[in-house]
């Protein structure tokens, strides 16, 4: 009788602990769930710069909506396996997480990715650029809501402009002077130099600015010939020359890869004449910069621009953190700008690469609602305390920045392009970047590009293709001519 009581007691314990088990749920980054029924809700990231917002963001939801949310980093490695073997055979997955645009055919074919019904009608150019909606819609339908975007800027020295213009003002000034006493009495046809530069207006030297900041990329090139380098330069132009990100806009207007939203196989298109202009003029930089692809890196570049020994740069979103960085802590004591070039020449195009993530809705989820309601809440409603958090800029227009820049920098993210979703094309970065830098080291460019082209069409087809040869155009700059 006792060991049958004694049985008994044991199996109530077993599931007593079994109950206790079902419904606890480990601490999450930065919130703790006591339960997880259907008021509550998961969302996995990979970056980790990108905790201190979302537990903020979803202290700040709780508290608004009654919904819990458990904000777990996760390995970026197989992430999408992760996301669909936990979905399938674990915990139940996650209800929403963050995922890079380039990867959303693989989600929604994996059955991962569910549409968005957007109730709020945010999804729209009213609150994202077009680049932002594109970068998340696959077959026609909007698969995430636009979190945040990475992409390329021209960065100028704004305090080296700013002298240059006012060189250009004042020889402009000693040439009418000195024109006005041509015939004058010999004590009278020196021209006065202080009196000549003492009214320059800050209007003036605004307009001055703009006339002689280069509008195109060639541009940089005349401007490099024609004026004379500030005190601590040493170099008009430098930037990493390896890294695609930072090269891809030579020729990113004319190299298509699935077409608007980079998901329509049938439509490729790399090996054409004007891809082939651009990147010999890509090439060209070269041989007027001089720039080793093995000798610069990224880091030193951001660290040249601060020391005030470049006049311009190509960089990121984490160069204007940089920036503003060594302005606060007083190393950087320089002003700076971020410009959109948006033209090769004055006849074709620039466009730089740009990475869009988004937080994107499990289909499997039993809460795809609440789910979405936060990816809306996570990058619509709170998205304003991104920056500060984060350092991360949002695809979501603001009403106000909290850096001037930034405003420039969405600018450049409107101009861009994204990475292709064909899965087949998973690699089109590491097959962009190998191209460019072969043609950066003076490979033949039609060779390279035809090559590209042809591996792109191969991976999708499953067949070698041979391009039908183009003839490669003839640079005609004036950089030719001055050579």
């Amino acid at each position: 009788m006792t060991k049958k009581i004694l049985s008994i007691v044991l199996l109530a314990c077993i599931v007593l602990l079994a109950v206790t088990a079902r419904f606890y749920v480990p601490k999450a980054d930065g919130n703790d769930l006591e339960d997880k029924d259907t008021h509550n809700i998961t969302i996995w990231y990979t970056d980790e710069t990108m905790e201190a917002y979302l537990n903020e963001a979803a202290i700040a939801y709780q508290e608004q909506t009654g919904i819990a949310v458990r904000v777990q980093l996760v390995s970026g490695l197989e992430y999408l396996e992760s996301i669909q073997e936990d979905t399938l055979h674990g915990e139940g997955g996650p209800d929403a997480y963050i995922v890079n645009s380039d990867s959303l055919e693989k989600a929604r074919l994996s059955g991962l990715a569910s549409e968005m019904k957007d109730p709020d009608g945010i999804l729209n150019t009213a609150y994202f650029p077009q680049v932002a909606l594109d970068a998340v819609t696959y077959n026609g339908k909007y698969l995430g809501y636009p979190f945040t975007y990475e992409t390329t800027a021209f960065f100028y020295n704004d305090t080296y402009l700013t002298q240059m213009a006012q060189k250009a003002i004042e020889a402009e000034t000693d040439t009418v002077v000195g024109e006005e006493t041509t015939g004058e009495s010999e004590e009278n046809t020196e021209p006065d130099s202080e009196i000549a530069t003492a009214d320059i207006s800050e209007e003036a030297i605004l307009a001055k600015k703009a006339e002689i900041f280069p509008t195109s990329m060639v541009d940089v090139l005349e401007f490099a010939n024609t004026h004379e380098p500030a005190e601590k330069m040493e170099t008009f132009l430098l930037w990493d020359v390896a890294d695609v990100m930072y090269n891809y806009g030579f020729a990113g207007a004319y190299m298509n890869v699935g077409g608007v939203y980079g998901d329509n196989r049938a439509e490729i298109n790399i090996y054409n004449t004007d891809a082939m202009y651009c990147l010999s003029v890509y090439q060209d930089f070269n041989q007027f910069f001089s720039i080793d692809a093995e000798e610069v890196d990224y880091e030193g570049v951001k660290a040249d621009f601060i020391d005030g020994k470049i006049m311009f740069t190509m960089g990121g979103t984490n160069m204007l953190n940089s920036i503003e960085q060594a302005i606060a802590d007083g190393t950087f004591t320089d002003t700076y700008g971020v410009a959109s070039i948006e033209m090769l020449n004055a006849n074709l195009a620039y466009k730089p690469l740009s990475v869009t993530t988004a937080v994107v809705v499990n289909d499997y989820s039993e809460k795809r609602e609440a789910a979405e309601d936060f990816a809306q809440f996570v990058t619509c409603e709170y998205v304003e305390n991104l920056y500060a958090r984060s350092g991360k800029l949002c695809a979501h227009y603001l009403e106000e920045y909290p850096v001037s820049a930034m405003l420039d920098m969405m600018t450049c993210y409107e101009n861009s392009v994204s990475l292709p979703k064909i899965v087949e094309n998973s690699n089109y970065w590491i097959l962009a970047e190998l191209c460019y830098t072969n043609i950066w080291d003076g490979n033949d460019v039609n060779a390279e590009l035809s090559a590209l082209s042809a591996q792109v069409k191969k991976e999708i087809s499953g067949e070698n293709v041979t391009e039908e040869y183009l003839e490669t155009p003839v640079i005609q700059e004036s950089y030719i001519a001055e050579e």
